[in-house]
């Protein structure tokens, strides 16, 4: 058991590990070793293949090495089995409608975007469960501090390209290339507007949107569990840093959702402050925000593309809803999954929760709909219970805090969704739902969420 619990720790480390190293990798394969595309394939698949291994092991242990009465009490006092119900009912009547009005190919191609989420959080939540005890702890504390390298470091490749942008030509990018010409080779610094000096960050990232997406993903994680114990003036630094990182990214949606975020997390842990942080922080941000949008309104307000192409394609998912509110249109027929269809025109509404009922029945909507705000709802009852709770020790308060954190990710992201669908496209999801289920567990083993 000691050896299965060794093993599961350093797949779990390497999978989020090179999560990370997306974009590194990518550059790395394609432009430095030119390889082909069809080995570029398998690499970006790894994350597939261990997720597969870990589903694999988990059911042959289920199966080899527990009999039917432990298998019964583990059901039993299985703290997510309603959830795991409602999962495989709404799949089950997914591929239902596929193998009806469309083909098992096309919801194959679709769940992989649009569950995939949902079946990662089981997935960690069942090995965390069964095999780790301690082990959400240190995983939270080691990947909450790789932030402060990721923030160090795209602030000095932001200098780079902005002072030194002929100095990225040694490392394979191409310093003249923009946003939307993202398949040129070699990889773009990207450019917002061709020939303007208006260069979006992204770091190791595979695009600016991947960079923001994880850093509005990371900050409540990265706050309560490396800056809140420190008190204010150790993290007015890297709260500032934070947001210049995420303003170099010059996405409105990032913004937003952080500053929302922020807000939320500030008056939960700051309720009776609450004065002083309107006259510390959001003044002083709301101020900040306002001289940028001033000052670069031409790509803020004015960019034209982007709101015009945002509203069209929203418009026209609620024309085709209408035309088919019900059954919706058929698996894979909108968002990222449309894109791997050859005898399709791919069509991405650009909004996630559309997308979604687009693709499935409105009954799969609706109870997907419900998984989704049951995770944001996780961290609110921790800490309102824990709050309430006068027996509360320091490890109950901090571990309710965490889950608290995120909850308060997956709600910022929220707000990002109403113009993208990064949970059922972007990787960087992955690490965070991974340990999410994982110290959500070790909560529940801990007898710490009563019901």
């Amino acid at each position: 058991m000691n050896r299965i619990k060794k093993n599961l720790e350093l797949i779990i480390k390497r999978f989020l590990w090179l999560l990370l190293l997306q974009f590194f990798l990518h550059t790395f394969v394609t432009y430095v070793l030119k390889f082909e595309w069809k080995v570029m394939s398998i690499v970006r698949m790894r994350k597939e293949i261990l997720i597969l291994i870990l589903s694999i092991f988990i059911v042959r242990y289920l199966i080899k090495k527990l009999n039917r009465e432990k298998l019964k009490e583990l059901w039993q006092n299985f703290p997510l089995k309603k959830f795991l119900f409602i999962f495989l009912t709404i799949n089950i009547i997914a591929f239902a409608i596929s193998f009806f009005n469309s083909s098992i190919s096309n919801f194959i191609i679709s769940i992989r975007y649009s569950m995939m989420g949902f079946f990662l959080f089981i997935l960690f939540y069942l090995i965390s469960y069964l095999f780790f005890d301690q082990k959400a702890e240190s995983l939270n504390i080691r990947y909450s501090k790789i932030i402060k390298y990721i923030l160090w470091w795209a602030l000095i490749r932001r200098w780079l390209i902005r002072l030194v942008p002929n100095l990225m030509r040694f490392f394979g990018y191409n310093p003249w290339t923009y946003e939307w010409e993202v398949g040129s080779q070699p990889p773009a610094v990207y450019y917002t507007q061709y020939k303007e000096w208006f260069v979006r960050n992204q770091f190791l990232f595979e695009r600016p949107i991947s960079l923001w997406f994880f850093l509005v993903v990371f900050w409540p994680l990265f706050f309560m569990s490396v800056l809140y114990k420190k008190g204010p003036k150790s993290w007015i630094f890297w709260w500032w840093l934070y947001g210049l990182i995420l303003l170099s990214t010059f996405s409105r949606a990032a913004w937003w959702a952080w500053i929302v975020q922020t807000i939320l997390m500030f008056l939960f842990l700051y309720w009776k402050n609450r004065k002083k942080l309107f006259l510390y922080f959001f003044i002083p941000t709301i101020l900040l925000l306002a001289i940028v949008t001033y000052y670069g309104r031409d790509q803020i307000i004015h960019r034209q593309y982007s709101n015009t192409w945002h509203i069209k394609e929203v418009l026209l998912a609620i024309e085709k809803i209408k035309s088919s509110w019900f059954l919706g249109l058929w698996a894979a027929s909108a968002g990222p999954a449309s894109h791997h269809l050859p005898d399709w025109q791919a069509y991405n509404p650009e909004n996630q929760y559309l997308q979604i009922w687009l693709e499935y029945w409105l009954i799969v909507f609706i109870w997907w709909m419900i998984l989704y705000i049951y995770l944001h709802l996780i961290g609110f009852w921790a800490w309102r219970e824990n709050r309430s709770s006068k027996k509360g020790s320091k490890d109950t308060k901090h571990m309710s805090l965490v889950l608290l954190a995120f909850s308060l990710w997956l709600f910022g992201l929220s707000i990002e969704w109403f113009v993208l669908h990064s949970f059922v496209d972007r990787m960087i999801v992955y690490p965070f739902i991974t340990l999410f289920a994982i110290y959500y567990a070790n909560y529940h083993k801990n007898n710490l969420l009563q019901k």
